[in-house]
């Protein structure tokens, strides 16, 4: 897995983190003390002071300075070598067409923000996934946070360097486990006396720690350790009264891309309350998972954004008024993010496998997908196409989709807990790879229920359909039995001739000749079916195999004098009953798992063109291989899209050739590594 992080990246500083500390802490670092220090958690006497102590002088490494929210955040390190973060609030110069007084209130106001950020930040510091919160002091006069330096990465680089393609699609089943653990630190605020909403969740605000485990082990466990940061828009749930920007007359922003509607109007009824709800955060995390997994936000605000102005420039030519003032200040209000997020809902999300132009580089990236995948189509006649393994995962990954639409509803009410959101995050992460098998198979998936009921419900649809078809075939078995024995013991000692062109028999029927007969058709159709027991084709071959020993045994029936002449219709009635009994059982099988195929096939010709690889992923093809050494290989072509009607079969001198190159991680060699 580790190869996933190889190749070029993106050399842009990573906000908190990625910084491990090493080499000299004062080398270079700027001395600051930091006066009148209030300790987040209460504390009096000699450990108090002995506290102030320890942050009183603090050096920090300017190179490390990064902008967040209304302050900036660098790492800072005390006497002792402890590493530490000091938000430090930024308060712009007057503006001279503002006034002396005006100026003043908003200094006030950002001074209030900024003591609420830390008053948040005190009610989850300690908790597991939130920065530890140490206190808060001046630092030359400005106001200043003293909290934990979180080594690490932010999604925004996180996201970069797991993409598999040139959209920034990372793999489905990693963007849903990161949400998982997102929702989860959610879920667990809801234990908090009062309750606690961030507000702002955003790609830049949660960040995954590698103090422990590399990006690159977290991924091979399948769990992040998710971190989230800035809280300059937190609030609690019960806090009472108006809010925060009612009051001071400064705005509490969120990042558009990822924020619910309601936090981008001030204009709706009840708009308080609304901006107090815990599903504040599972639209936002909702977004960030959406932007994970398809590379775009759930909305193109900008595309939204270049739209409107365009239209409002054609109507200002229409009146003369280009280029005017006037024009501009109209633009702005016509485009607005809260009309966009409520007027249309979000388009469905296209994931890596369904957009990706070479699937089998994908795969490579996901050795636990491509473990599912063989193991599924181990017992299958022929490889699967392009296209096929595409339609598999792609009907996988469509459940995601279901539950990222229902947490981006714009209606607050309609939308899941977070609680709720992670019992589905969880069961489509905790059933993916049986998923995969049981597409592949052509089984219904375990659903991703919001209650968690989903595994329980899929083990007692599981448990019926065992039943209905154990009970098809007992049925058919026991039919056949009855008819065999009957046609058996009234046949017993019957004279009989057959007359064939080249070919004459006569004699006494035998029971056991009878019995072999009837028995024939479900024989024959168990052998041409194979292991294919769901499969359309599984189903045709059967059908062919029963219907070919009985047209054979009829037609040697009809050529077949047997004395009474009565027994001839009754011979006749029992083949076709024995072939009616042997076809049921075929026919139960498909029956229950054909009803998925409707939707699979219509999903898929709904799919997008596949988009470009990303640089070193798409350098090579990658063939999917069979388990078994002696089936046909299928030869992925790199440089184009290959359709299931354009693959060959290569022989087998060319497939081993051809094995060390295009099974060989192309993003190996060149780059950094994590």
């Amino acid at each position: 897995m580790s190869g996933w992080l190889s190749g070029p990246r993106d050399s842009r500083p990573l906000g908190h983190s990625a910084i491990d500390g090493g080499g000299d802490p004062f080398n270079g670092a700027r001395v600051v003390s930091v006066a009148r220090f209030e300790p987040a958690a209460g504390m009096q006497g000699e450990a108090l002071d002995s506290y102030k102590r320890r942050f009183g002088t603090l050096f920090v490494d300017e190179s490390t300075r990064r902008r967040g929210g209304i302050g900036s955040v660098v790492r800072a390190t005390n006497v002792l070598g402890e590493q530490f973060a000091l938000k430090t609030l930024v308060i712009p110069e007057r503006d001279e067409r503002a006034s002396e007084a005006e100026y003043e209130r908003y200094e006030a106001g950002l001074k209030t923000a900024f003591r609420q950020e830390f008053e948040c930040h005190k009610a989850v510091s300690g908790l597991k996934g939130f920065p530890h919160l140490y206190g808060m002091g001046e630092v030359a006069g400005t106001p200043a946070i003293v909290m934990e330096w979180v080594c690490g990465e932010t999604l925004v680089h996180v996201c970069d360097a797991l993409a598999v393609d040139g959209a920034g699609r990372m793999p489905t089943l990693v963007a849903a486990q990161i949400g998982r653990d997102v929702f989860d630190l959610l879920a667990h605020l809801d234990f908090l006396e009062g309750g606690f909403v961030h507000r702002d969740i955003s790609l830049a605000n949660v960040m995954v720690r590698t103090s422990r485990l590399s990006l690159a082990e977290q991924v091979e466990e399948g769990f992040f350790d998710v971190c989230l940061i800035d809280f300059g828009s937190s609030t609690p749930e019960e806090m009472q009264g108006s809010s925060f920007t009612r009051v001071s007359s400064l705005t509490r922003k969120a990042t558009a891309d990822f924020a619910p509607p309601e936090m981008l109007t001030e204009d709706i009824a009840g708009i308080d309350a609304l901006r107090k709800s815990p599903k504040i955060d599972v639209y936002a995390t909702a977004s960030v998972i959406y932007r994970l997994a398809c590379g775009r936000a759930p909305f193109d605000l900008e595309a939204e954004a270049a739209q409107s102005a365009a239209e409002s420039g054609d109507a200002a030519d229409s009146r003369g008024e280009k280029g005017s003032g006037k024009n501009a200040e109209a633009t702005k209000r016509a485009f607005s993010p809260y009309r966009v997020k409520t007027e249309a809902a979000p388009a469905r999300p296209v994931f890596a496998h369904a957009a990706a132009a070479d699937i089998a580089a994908v795969v490579l990236c996901e050795p636990e997908v491509d473990k599912a995948l063989r193991r599924a189509c181990s017992n299958a006649a022929q490889a699967p196409s392009v296209d096929e393994v595409r339609d598999v995962l792609a009907f996988v990954d469509d459940q995601l989709a279901s539950v990222l639409l229902a947490c981006l509803s714009a209606d607050q009410g309609k939308r899941p807990t977070a609680h709720e959101a992670f019992n589905a995050f969880s069961a489509f992460c905790g059933h993916y790879l049986e998923n995969v098998v049981l597409s592949f198979q052509g089984e219904p998936l375990i659903p991703c229920t919001f209650d968690g009921s989903g595994a329980g419900s899929m083990r007692d649809m599981f448990a019926a359909r065992l039943a209905v078809r154990i009970a098809a075939w007992a049925a058919s078995v026991a039919v056949l039995v009855v008819v065999a024995v009957s046609a058996a013991y009234s046949a017993d000692g019957m004279e009989a001739s057959l007359l064939l062109p080249g070919m004459q028999w006569q004699g006494a029927l035998e029971p056991w000749m009878v019995a072999l007969a009837l028995a024939a058709p479900v024989v024959l159709g168990a052998i041409f079916r194979g292991p294919s027991l769901h499969s359309r084709a599984g189903f045709i071959r059967a059908s062919f195999g029963v219907a070919a020993a009985s047209v054979v045994e009829g037609f040697v029936l009809s050529n077949t004098t047997v004395a009474p002449s009565s027994a001839h219709a009754s011979l006749a009635a029992a083949l076709f009953a024995a072939a009616a009994a042997a076809w049921c059982p075929f026919v139960a099988d498909f029956a229950l798992a054909v009803v998925y195929g409707p939707a699979r096939k219509k999903m898929r010709g709904a799919l997008p063109a596949g988009a470009a690889p990303r640089g070193v992923f798409g350098a090579a093809a990658v063939a999917l291989e069979e388990s078994q050494g002696d089936r046909a290989r299928e030869d992925v072509s790199a440089d184009q899209e290959v359709s299931a009607d354009q693959e060959e079969t290569a022989d087998q001198e060319d497939s081993a050739n051809q094995k060390d190159s295009t099974l060989e991680d192309p993003r190996k060699g060149g780059g950094q590594s994590e």
